[in-house]
């Protein structure tokens, strides 16, 4: 194993620790689409991004149509 090898293999281990770490500080998703019980304000905030990409889908066409660019 040359030095090459050996950066690599620290790397994978760094983002292996973080991957970690992330996972005991916030949890994992455990929603699924479920939108009751304790998902409730996940799947609200999921609504409000689906909300706003209608929203600008809607602006676009509406300045596509009036040659708005």
């Amino acid at each position: 194993m040359n030095a090459g090898d050996g950066i690599v293999v620290l790397i994978i281990l760094a983002l292996v620790i973080w991957s970690i770490r992330y996972m005991m500080k916030n949890g994992v998703d455990a929603c699924s689409g479920d939108c009751h019980g304790a998902c409730k304000g996940h799947c609200k905030w999921v609504g409000d991004v689906n909300k706003a990409h209608r929203h600008i889908s809607r602006m676009n066409k509406i300045k596509a149509f009036f040659h708005m660019t």
